[in-house]
């Protein structure tokens, strides 16, 4: 168990104790590129808590009004050139398709063509997935290990497809999930990458309330991370694109037959 050392942070007895350990949360969001993506890019780049923060984008790379636009093409582009992240959410024409209900070929062509509209942008292999209503069973799992792709979920998701206008009900779901995860948190049953505790954040950038509200979506994490008395990372998002990389892979989930990079592997321990 993780014992109370000091108010700042909380100290792992397998570490010194002049190191502390505190949370830091990683931003994602899921379904764009979209007309509000723009938005929401701006707010991650300058905002009152911590500017620039930086973000995985999982995006759907051929659907006709995502993607498969040249708005959206470019709007993909400017992720990239701003430092964030690009993850395969969808690389089909039809967008959200479930994978579990897709026949091997038509699942392997979907991957495929996905991974190879990032590439392009990206200039690097594609490493990050996020499945489509995030269902999976062990077919899929195992084909994305066939094709190296890293699934990562979330610890906590914002629902703002739900949740939009209400703020009450926005701040009792993100403190309920913080909750759930203060026991983990105390039990160390947490991941651990460079010294601190990622706590993974979902969002959707095709959700205008969200891209208009960012700022203080960013607000009520820290707030109600502090109400709960969870010790947080002097910057609790994370700001830097390599680091950002290496706390993703060391969250996602893994088959047997994804490997990652042996430098990503000694940087994430």
């Amino acid at each position: 168990m993780l014992h109370a050392a000091t108010p700042e942070g909380f100290v792992d007895p397998r570490r010194p104790a002049e190191t502390p350990l505190t949370l830091r949360f990683l931003r994602t969001f899921d379904g764009g590129p979209h007309g509000n993506t723009g938005n929401v890019l701006r707010h991650l780049a300058r905002n009152p808590v911590q500017p620039p923060i930086k973000g995985i984008f999982f995006v759907q790379t051929r659907h006709p009004k995502r993607g498969g636009s040249s708005d959206g093409r470019a709007l993909l582009a400017v992720e990239q050139a701003e430092g964030h992240w690009l993850g395969l959410r969808a690389g089909t024409t039809h967008g959200h398709l479930c994978r579990t209900g897709m026949s091997p070929a038509e699942l392997e062509r979907s991957l495929l063509n996905g991974k190879a509209d990032l590439d392009q942008i990206t200039g690097t292999p594609t490493m990050l997935v996020r499945p489509p209503y995030w269902l999976f069973n062990a077919a899929t799992f195992d084909w994305y290990g066939r094709h190296r792709l890293h699934l990562l979920l979330s610890d906590i998701n914002a629902f703002d497809g739900v949740n939009w206008g209400m703020h009450l009900l926005r701040r009792l779901n993100v403190r309920s999930q913080l909750a759930g995860l203060q026991t983990r948190f105390l039990h160390g049953t947490l991941p651990m990458v460079h010294h601190t505790i990622p706590i993974v954040v979902t969002f959707h950038d095709t959700n205008s309330f969200t891209a208009e509200h960012l700022g203080d979506y960013l607000s009520l994490l820290v707030e109600e991370a502090r109400r709960l008395g969870l010790p947080l990372h002097h910057r609790p998002f994370i700001d830097d694109r390599g680091k950002l990389l290496t706390t993703a892979l060391r969250c996602a989930k893994s088959s047997p037959h994804t490997a990652r990079p042996p430098a990503l592997i000694q940087e994430a321990q």
